[in-house]
């Protein structure tokens, strides 16, 4: 192979794999630094800002992570397609919440620490059968990864699916509007996905056990 296609293979890998570990990286930290900051409070700490804006450094100083945490955190989150970002001209990056802030729906769920069939079913018929992320991990206050896994999961076998608002009336402040919803038959007889409730939940009980999301 040609030195020129060789340097302009790894022009175009490398990127790649420093944002697949800077990902991967994320995640971990998203992980470890739960008990500094919930995803829960990390939403509701963007939400309360007096410009409803949040830096890094910011996160640092009201949480006590380090800076670098703190970036990792918030980018986890921008992965996720849950903010928008704005940098001024030092170059350092402001935070702000992609979807309007709504209080959590109050439903009662599960002692599990995972989203169960019966806790997605009820958290629908709380948010009008539909909820994005956003609401998802406000009202169970379990972690962005464990509940991306778990939705990816629920799409997979049909049950619910993503769905992305075109129209003006769906747009929230400008930006395009992701949000969850119940597949048929399942919208209109809850009682098919009841009757699988019990094979589901052990099927992601399992799954995030093996992928280390849940101990």
């Amino acid at each position: 192979m040609e030195p020129g296609a060789i340097i302009a293979i790894l022009f175009c890998v490398v990127p790649l794999l420093y944002l697949l570990f800077y990902v991967i990286r994320s995640q971990q930290v998203a992980n470890e630094t739960q008990r500094d900051v919930s995803d829960a409070d990390l939403i509701k700490l963007i939400h309360d800002q007096p410009d409803q804006l949040l830096s890094p450094h910011q996160l640092a100083s009201f949480t006590g992570i380090t800076v670098n945490q703190a970036r990792h955190r918030l980018t986890a989150f921008n992965t996720a397609g849950m903010l928008t970002m704005s940098y001024n001209k030092r170059g350092r990056y402001f935070y702000a919440l992609k979807q309007a802030y709504r209080d959590p729906a109050q439903v009662s769920f599960s002692p599990d620490p995972f989203l169960t069939v019966e806790d997605l079913l009820q958290l629908f018929a709380a948010n009008d059968n539909r909820a994005n992320i956003q609401d998802i991990i406000l009202a169970t206050r379990l972690p962005l990864q464990i509940l991306k896994r778990e939705l990816k999961h629920f799409e997979k076998e049909g049950f619910i699916q993503q769905l992305t608002a075109s129209s003006t009336q769906e747009l929230e402040g400008g930006k395009m509007a992701k949000f969850y919803v119940l597949q048929e038959p399942y919208r209109s007889e809850p009682h098919r996905f009841r009757e699988r409730a019990g094979t589901l939940d052990l099927e992601l009980k399992q799954l995030l056990k093996k992928e280390n999301l849940i101990v």
